[in-house]
């Protein structure tokens, strides 16, 4: 029978604060794309209007996708606090190890 090979406790630490701070990343990149298509949204507002489109909100996204990425970003936020509230226990207890 085969067996894996071990893996630290601190690997897998790095490994959780990395993917931690990956989809804290992401959720900002997500967030400045949104203001930015707001931001154009505005900007260009009469263009669209006479391209045949009623509204702008048509073009970008209406404030019922506004809603929904809202709720989306939330409990992503949430998700990401959790992991990192679990992960902050091994964090406190190796800067308390090193400190002694």
């Amino acid at each position: 029978m085969l067996f894996p090979n071990p893996v630290s406790s601190r690997v897998l630490v790095r490994k959780t604060l990395a993917a931690i701070i990956s989809e804290v990343g992401n959720i900002f990149a997500t967030e400045v794309e949104s203001f930015l298509l707001e931001e154009a949204a505005t900007r260009h507002k009469r263009i669209y209007a006479r391209d045949g489109s009623s509204n702008v909100e048509d073009v970008f996204g209406g404030a019922a996708s506004k809603d929904e990425r809202i709720k989306m970003t939330g409990k992503r936020v949430m998700a990401v606090a959790v992991r990192f509230r679990g992960c902050s226990f091994c964090l406190i207890n190796v800067v308390n190890f090193r400190q002694d």
